[in-house]
């Protein structure tokens, strides 16, 4: 099987389908110009869109750029001849039908012979009947169209366009090819449609095929083009989801096609309520070939049918398990936010000279009704996958700066409220919006207010990061990097972003003094801060040597275990301001 594993196309699978209805594109390679101006000139008077290239490496460039529907191939050629060029292209996933046609002076049996070997369709010598030329290309051209015709409705479904069985199989070999070879791992995602044949029979086999078609439009919209969707015949759909970094990740997938399913269906001008049930297998975890992955998968489908339908089940129990466990969190998480469950601690920022605290970090704690304090390790992570984050974030803004305002308007001597920003922010937008909206609600002056942001943060969202962050800062609030040495930002960052503050990581601080990497990395990372006129604020502060070797080499300001854990305002209130 060939174009049908091809890895470019859309989760479809119909990349190739697409050249039936499009202008040819012809690719000529040859080093001589005059060649090329002709063949251009005779191509295009036939309606072909043209590429030229001057050796076999142009030409194998070409076709990696934009695949050719045909190539026009001289032999002899610099850098690369026609004979190594056509064995390349064909090397190409998408170029392995692409029919070439050896265009050339050499006419002797041995170079007859090879180019059929490396891989051309047919074989043309100089000087051209320009008649036969074009004859043979418009006919190679007519013959490749059909073919790609034929396999298109060989591995296809006829009714949805979607790969069938046979495709899907290819596809789930290739995933298991790239998961071995990457060691990671995908899921196999089995999907029934719920009431289905209720709907067939009641309303006829054309109302089931409509409502089929619309199923499979709304399931190309909801998942990722790099994600294989196949319709192995009935109601039944099979999706592969590659790429998972953590095997839970799959969860937000089954429900979003769930919840994808769960809106009405107008079918024969009538709304039909439909559902589905999903099995979910894991490679390599719950098989290693195409039969047990899919067998597992269906399995578990049933068991989501048994369980009630409209869910999805992992065909592992202990993932159906964790997964229910997320999904719980998920829907506590929402409910915390509803309930205002969720408060505002914070920890003292001190000058490490004058002992004095400057200002605070504002960090969340979930105080749940059942579970008292739940720290953010607990819920963060969950919060930023489902986007939660962003509603989170926003609601410690405010309540933080309301909470500072009154300090500032009480008299305390502060100066500076840190908040932390996801990076969600950044794929999501808003930031800058909300930003300026609580500092106007709430009445506050921005040189009061600094974000924190991750590393991680950056190096996801560079473009998007450094625009939204620059009129931030050009509101007058300050910036901070977070975790300062831990991530994968280069050091150019600290040029490129308006950081007013970094901040230095714990795990390097920990060590201090008696540690000499760790010594020797925190004084380079304070004189790289000094000298990019950036304030160093140390985080994870335990011990006096540690606060008395920070000072020392310079660091302006600490934060830790030694002066505060974060705590709730009226007992930050009563310790530093009473």
């Amino acid at each position: 099987m060939k174009n049908s594993s091809n890895s470019s196309s859309d989760n479809t699978g119909s990349g190739n389908i697409s050249k039936l209805d499009k202008t040819p594109v012809i690719l000529i390679a040859d080093d001589d110009p005059s060649m090329r101006l002709v063949l251009r000139h005779s191509m295009e008077q036939s309606g072909y869109h043209v590429i030229e290239a001057a050796n076999g490496l142009e030409a194998l460039q070409a076709a990696i750029r934009q695949i050719p529907d045909l190539i026009l191939m001289d032999a002899v050629m610099p850098e690369m001849d026609g004979f190594r060029a056509t064995e390349e292209i064909k090397k190409i996933t998408d170029c392995t039908d692409t029919p070439i046609l050896m265009a050339t002076s050499l006419d002797d049996d041995r170079s007859i012979a090879r180019a059929f070997e490396v891989g051309a369709c047919d074989y043309v010598t100089k000087p051209f009947n320009w008649s036969v030329l074009k004859h043979r290309t418009s006919r190679m051209l007519f013959a490749a169209d059909a073919e790609r015709k034929i396999r298109h409705l060989a591995y296809h479904d006829a009714l949805t366009g979607l790969p069938n069985r046979m495709l899907f199989m290819d596809r789930i070999d290739q995933a298991i090819s790239r998961a071995q070879r990457e060691k990671g791992q995908f899921a196999l995602l089995f999907l029934d449609i719920d009431h289905f044949k209720v709907i067939n029979d009641s309303m006829g086999h054309a109302a089931g095929d409509q409502l089929l078609n619309v199923v499979s439009q709304r399931l190309i919209e909801v998942l990722r083009k790099t994600d294989t969707i196949a319709r192995l015949g009935g109601d039944e759909f099979t999706i592969i989801i590659e790429d998972l970094e953590e095997a839970e990740s799959v969860v937000l997938v089954a429900k979003n096609i769930l919840a994808m399913l769960d809106k009405p269906v107008q079918v024969n001008e009538k709304e039909v309520h439909i559902g589905g049930s999903i099995g979910i297998a894991l490679y390599p975890q719950d098989g290693e070939n195409f039969g047990t992955l899919l067998k597992h998968s269906d399995t578990a489908m049933y068991r989501a049918k048994e369980l009630g339908r409209q869910t999805f089940q992992f065909y592992a129990d202990e993932m159906s398990q964790k997964a229910m466990q997320r999904l719980d969190l998920e829907n506590q998480i929402r409910s915390a936010l509803k309930n205002e469950e969720f408060t505002v601690y914070y920890q003292p920022k001190v000058n490490l000279v004058s002992g004095q605290c400057q200002g605070m970090e504002a960090l969340v704690r979930w105080q749940h009704p059942e579970k008292g304090i739940i720290t953010p390790d607990d819920f963060i992570p969950l919060a930023e996958e489902t986007g939660l984050i962003i509603q989170l974030d926003e609601w410690v803004m405010r309540t933080a700066c309301d909470q500072f305002k009154k300090w500032k308007s009480a008299g305390y001597p502060i100066n500076n409220l840190s908040v932390n920003v996801s990076a969600r922010h950044f794929k999501e937008g808003g930031l800058l919006k909300h930003c300026k909206k609580v500092l106007d609600d709430i009445d506050i002056s921005p040189k009061f207010i600094e974000i924190e942001l991750t590393e991680s943060a950056l190096v996801d969202n560079y473009k998007s990061a450094k625009e939204i962050l620059t009129e931030i800062h050009q509101m007058g609030i300050r910036i901070a990097l977070d975790d300062f040495g831990t991530g994968y930002a280069s050091m150019s960052y600290l040029k490129e972003f308006p950081f007013d503050t970094v901040k230095l990581d714990r795990s390097f601080v920990q060590g201090l003094p008696d540690n000499v990497e760790d010594a020797a990395i925190v004084k380079a990372m304070i004189q790289l801060a000094e000298a990019l006129k950036l304030n160093m604020v140390a985080e994870g502060v335990e011990t006096e040597q540690q606060k008395y070797f920070l000072a020392d080499h310079c660091c302006a300001y600490g934060q830790g275990y030694l002066w505060s854990k974060p705590i709730p305002a009226e007992e930050f209130e009563k310790i530093y301001f009473k």
